[in-house]
């Protein structure tokens, strides 16, 4: 659909400032979130790595660390590349760009994070078989992020979709028999 919109110039029956204000809100409240994840799990993490004895624990506990470090550098670098993103500068056509991209990639991501459950069930099974603790506590540690990331990567893909269909509403796109035709 955004390619047919490409050739047009959309014009939003929405106030795109305010609308901009929103989704930049929702995305830098959803990586707050993230970010907060990530630094809890972080110090439980270290904290439970460097006391705990039980070697499927501490890889547990090192999985969770390691993880999260990658989880607070995405939210890091999303709120720095937003901070000074102006809420007003962008057009409708851009505004939609923006939302339809950041929709795409929580929803791919989501699907990924499903590949991730996947790894930790058979790294956790593997584990189990052979008496690898280590793969045992990295299985689980996987399990704990990946569900969460699937529930946050699809949650904000929803609020961003949801995002995209109030900038849309009202726009109606038909073929004529001299071209497009745009209504809004």
């Amino acid at each position: 659909m955004l390619a047919l919109l490409t050739a047009l110039t959309l014009c939003a029956p929405v106030d795109l400032e305010a609308w901009n204000r929103e989704r930049l809100q929702t995305s830098r409240v959803g990586m707050i979130v993230l970010g907060a994840w990530a630094v809890g799990n972080m110090g439980v993490g270290a904290f439970g790595f460097g006391l705990e004895r039980d070697e499927r624990l501490r890889f547990l506990h090192l999985g969770n660390l390691v993880w999260n470090a990658v989880n607070l550098g995405l939210a890091l670098n999303t709120l720095i590349r937003e901070w000074n993103e102006n809420p007003a500068a962008l057009d409708a056509k851009k505004s939609l760009e923006a939302s339809e991209q950041l929709e795409k990639i929580f929803f791919i991501n989501g699907a990924l994070d499903l590949g991730y459950l996947a790894a930790a069930a058979f790294l956790w099974q593997r584990g189990e078989a052979t008496g690898d603790q280590k793969l045992v506590g990295f299985g689980q540690a996987l399990v704990i992020q990946g569900a969460f990331l699937v529930l946050f990567d699809l949650t904000m893909g929803i609020l961003n979709a949801r995002l995209t269909g109030r900038l849309l509403e009202g726009v109606t796109v038909s073929l004529t028999p001299i071209g497009l035709s745009a209504r809004f």
